[in-house]
């Protein structure tokens, strides 16, 4: 392990200020890849920021390194640096890391999404093949969709969580994020635990409810990828109403059960340190304490609501359905907004992400590029363990989707 201050990667403030590299075996099937990590995985001999130097300075140096790096550097690729992150990986934002929000190469204007903000903007600023990052309630999903790059949140528990910071363990899982979709897909195979076996699409189907709570240009491409899709694995496209699963806001109830788990691991450390938190960090990881108080009742009212959301889930969505949807509800985060357009952005972007997070769904992210230069990230999900039909099916997008109009 070489321990450096960051130089030709400063460019972007996507590095830790004080990060790590690392070669590969120089022989595997990622040789010649280049790779960021999110500043939570293990690494020997360097202590995480977990997005603040507060927690740097309050804990030792890893004595092991993550196991999803050591796969990684074992197939052949090599850590270029440890890449910033919000604060705890408790936002959606990109705004409330360690100095300097990283750089959206694909549009300064807007902050990379949040949290594996500097993991995105390495990516987007092609200074690495791929990075390294988790997601938890959006955190590969959403800075992926805003800084036009390819991304997956695999199947809960098909990556190694060992040495990786938790948040809400129930919920956490590795993700990749890459320049385009063979990367992201040689990369998964590298490293996942589940079988690379011939999966097909049965059935697309559009979440017509969620593409409502989207802008209209996102709803156009949504519904192109979905004609592209339904039209090359030979099938008509449908619609689906995930809301018609619950009368109940899944977006707020996967909140109050991660709200909770954040608390159980990390309540201690925040009473402590509260006080050199981001006031809106500050005031999320408030909710989470009076949640942590919330009856047995009430908790156990979320836990039986996730169960049957789960149910009627696998009923609807199972294997080899294909779900279109939008993951970010408009163009944004950017940089101009005032604190409460910023709230409401995250809010939104929950109600899109929590249903993969709710049931440990797959999910990919494909990126277009719109006139006008904006990017639209279009998220494709599925029954778990069904990650490599999505990545089939993110290369076939690249390769057939025809252009995109205004």
């Amino acid at each position: 392990m070489e321990e450096t201050r960051p130089s030709s990667l400063d460019s972007l403030d996507c590095l830790v200020p004080t990060t790590v590299s690392m070669e590969g075996s120089g022989d595997g099937p990622l040789s010649g890849l280049s790779f960021v990590a999110k500043d939570l995985f293990a690494v020997e001999g360097h202590t995480s920021s977990f997005g603040h130097s507060r927690w740097r300075s309050t804990h030792e140096p890893a004595a092991s390194t993550a196991r999803v790096i050591r796969d990684l550097l074992d197939a052949g690729a090599d850590l270029s640096g440890m890449a910033k992150m919000d604060q705890l990986a408790y936002s959606l934002i990109g705004d409330v890391g360690e100095g300097r929000a990283p750089l959206n190469s694909a549009d300064p204007s807007v902050y990379c999404g949040g949290s594996s903000s500097g993991s995105a903007s390495a990516v987007a600023g092609s200074l690495v093949d791929f990075a390294l990052g988790t997601d938890t309630a959006g955190s590969i999903r959403v800075p992926a969709a805003v800084c036009g790059i390819f991304g997956i949140r695999p199947t809960h528990g098909s990556i190694s969580t060992e040495g990786v910071l938790p948040l809400a363990p129930s919920f956490d899982v590795p993700g990749i994020l890459a320049g385009d979709a063979n990367t992201l897909a040689k990369v998964f195979s590298a490293i996942t635990t589940q079988s690379s076996g011939r999966q097909t699409a049965h059935r697309v189907v559009m979440a017509t409810d969620l593409f409502d709570m989207a802008d209209r240009q996102t709803a156009q491409v949504g519904l192109e990828v979905g004609e592209t899709i339904a039209g090359t694995t030979g099938h008509s496209l449908e619609n689906i109403d995930i809301r018609a699963f619950s009368d109940s806001d899944v977006g707020a109830v996967f909140a109050r059960l991660q709200g909770r788990e954040i608390w159980e691991h990390h309540g201690d450390w925040v009473d402590d340190n509260f006080g050199v938190l981001d006031d809106d960090v500050r005031a999320r990881l408030e909710r989470c304490r009076l949640l942590s108080l919330d009856s047995e009742r009430q908790q156990d009212a979320d836990l039986e609501f996730m169960r049957e959301f789960r149910r009627q889930f696998a009923e609807v969505v199972e294997p080899g359905t294909v779900v279109v949807l939008p993951v970010v509800p408009e163009h944004g985060p950017k940089r101009t907004w005032t604190h409460q357009q910023s709230v409401e952005f995250r809010a939104g972007c929950l109600r899109l992400t929590a249903p993969a997070g709710m049931v440990g769904a797959p999910q990919v992210v494909w990126n277009t590029r719109v006139p006008l230069g904006r990017h639209i990230g279009i998220g494709l999900m599925t029954a778990p363990h069904g990650d490599h039909l999505l990545l089939n099916l993110l290369k076939d997008l690249s390769n057939n989707l025809p252009e995109i109009r205004d």
